[in-house]
């Protein structure tokens, strides 16, 4: 028997859903909610906003998705309104629409199949990560992110010292010599500013300095 398809554009909070999937994007989701009685109801575009207030007066049900950088933010919410929420691979979802879409990938292809996917018992999810995992997640992301941009800019200048005969060595010793170099560039020929108003040194030296805030997630 084939299955009931309606087309909506908002979510019917009043109706009881087994499972609603939905397909995460930038600034919207698309939705398939299975109702009760059989029916699909597919929304193609809702924002998030208007997905957060509907799921908070929604009856407790099943939300499926697939992971992605606002997954977790949103499982969390949703879990706190009392929703259960799994987590699954894209593989499961891609081989479930080959095989119920003719391979047919769209927005609402992928989130119908995340809803039915949400109904296999047998299906291995993906666990997300609570408040405190992702706090940590996003500040290792920082830590490794300035350790990156550190080790460029010490390659980058000692590159420049070395276009000027100025040799920097590897080590501690290299790096408290780069510091003397650069606090008293004594070694280095007078820049004509006005050439290049834009490495002006003064206006970098008193350029804006990171916040008190701002240096303490940055501090490890």
């Amino acid at each position: 028997m084939s299955v009931r398809r309606i087309l909506a554009k908002t979510i019917d909070t009043d109706l009881e859903y087994e499972a609603i999937g939905i397909d995460l994007a930038k600034n919207c989701v698309s939705a398939a909610l299975l109702t009760t009685d059989g029916e699909v109801v597919c929304i193609d575009r809702l924002d998030y906003s208007e997905l957060e207030k509907s799921a908070q007066a929604l009856s407790s049900t099943t939300f499926a998705m697939e992971p992605c950088t606002e997954m977790n933010y949103l499982v969390q919410k949703l879990e706190a309104w009392g929703h259960r929420c799994l987590v699954i691979g894209g593989k499961n979802v891609q081989n479930y629409v080959e095989n119920h879409f003719s391979g047919q990938k769209t927005d609402l292809n992928d989130a119908q199949a995340l809803a039915f996917l949400a109904q296999d018992t047998q299906l291995r999810t993906i666990k997300a990560k609570d408040m405190e995992q992702q706090k940590y997640a996003s500040l290792t992301t920082l830590r490794e992110q300035y350790i990156k941009q550190y080790r460029q800019t010490i390659v980058s200048l000692k590159g420049i010292c070395q276009a000027w005969g100025l040799n920097i060595s590897k080590g501690i010793s290299g790096k408290a010599r780069l510091k003397d170099l650069i606090e008293n560039h004594a070694a280095f020929p007078d820049v004509n500013f006005q050439r290049f108003p834009t490495l002006d040194a003064k206006k970098l030296v008193n350029a804006p300095k990171m916040s008190a805030h701002h240096r303490g997630i940055c501090h490890f």
